[in-house]
């Protein structure tokens, strides 16, 4: 996981220091105040990575399960992107300085940075993404300004823009669920790896919750499934109002979702799972004239920290409490599960 951080602050280093030499050369005035403001934001990028690379040392973010992948990416993308910013930017043209700078934005779009912020801090996913479309957008807009050979200009430009629109629909597709925004099936597990082993590493607790619709099918069956669709999408809403900012709420698949909760314990995993019920209880759905009562059943299960818990132990264990749940009459909670080594 160091390598992996380190990295990403040797590649927005690398950024800085070539937006920092472009500026400084660059004969164009109003293009030199661009790039010094480009130098300026990855210099906050740099410090993002550090602050996380911090963060990881101290046990407040967890590994990443696929990381010899990821690295693999970077190392990559590393390679590429030296080789951009070996040039001597006091020899440049304006033309040739925004090339450059395209093309190391180019190689910094990949979906792999995406992926990254979504799996370490979920909570600052929206603000990084805004931050960096600024970023990129900018340049984008000077390209199609300033670059002296139109033709070239409006392809540089479009480049860029699809570069930028993949690396979003690819990181979203790896992660989330394209009805509620949620993390997918994929997403959590990543997650749930992440954290059952920083909770094994530190010895603190870690819970999730499985929740399941009551009666979902007679919703379809009944209203059909554009109806089922919107209920799925009030129930995806009202679980994230219920949750906290640091839980990582997903679809599982189906009608079913699931809260990955560090710092939880059973008793705090018994007020969510009851938060979520009575949240989703009092959400209001009007399908075609007709008010929808909605509920769900919930169980959880959770790992008491300093030992090693799989995600199938896990889960298993929080699917005994969610049966219970709906054995007892559903529209409620089970009894959380104290879940040992693997």
């Amino acid at each position: 996981m160091r390598e992996i951080l380190e990295l990403c602050v040797e590649l927005d280093g690398i950024a800085y220091k070539t937006y920092r030499q472009l500026s400084e050369h660059c004969p164009d005035p109003g293009l030199a105040t661009l790039f010094s403001q480009m130098a300026i934001e990855e210099r906050q990028h740099l410090d993002w990575w550090r602050d996380l690379l911090i963060a990881w040392e101290g046990g407040l973010v967890p590994d990443i399960a696929y990381e010899a992948d990821l690295l693999e990416r970077l190392q990559a993308i590393a390679a590429d992107a030296t080789a951009t910013a070996s040039v001597d930017c006091a020899n440049l043209t304006s033309d040739q300085m925004l090339d450059t700078a395209a093309h190391l934005e180019f190689y910094l779009l990949d979906p792999v940075f995406g992926e990254l912020v979504d799996l370490m801090q979920p909570g600052n996913r929206v603000e990084v993404r805004e931050a960096y479309s600024r970023h990129v957008l900018r340049l984008v807009e000077a390209i199609e300004q300033r670059y002296s050979e139109k033709g070239l200009a409006t392809f540089l430009a479009r480049v860029l823009r699809r570069a930028y629109r993949d690396q979003q629909r690819l990181a979203s597709l790896a992660m989330r669920d394209q009805l509620t925004g949620l993390y997918n099936r994929r997403g959590l597990l990543s997650h749930a790896s992440q954290w059952l082993s920083w909770s094994a590493r530190y010895g603190r607790p870690v819970g999730i919750v499985l929740v399941d619709i009551d009666n979902f099918k007679r919703i379809n069956d009944t209203h059909g499934h554009a109806a089922g669709d919107r209920a799925l999408e009030a129930i995806a809403s009202a679980m994230t109002s219920a949750t906290r900012t640091s839980d990582v709420v997903g679809r599982f698949g189906g009608d079913e979702f699931m809260v990955l909760a560090p710092e939880t314990d059973g008793a705090e995993l018994t007020r969510l799972m009851e938060r979520i019920a009575e949240t989703v209880r009092a959400t209001q759905l009007c399908i075609d004239g007709v008010d929808l009562s909605l509920s769900v059943s919930a169980g959880g299960a959770w790992a008491p920290g300093g030992v090693e818990v799989s995600c199938e132990a896990l889960t298993s264990a929080a699917d005994r409490s969610l049966y219970q749940a709906k054995e007892a009459g559903r529209d409620r909670a089970g009894e959380p599960m104290l879940t040992g080594p693997a």
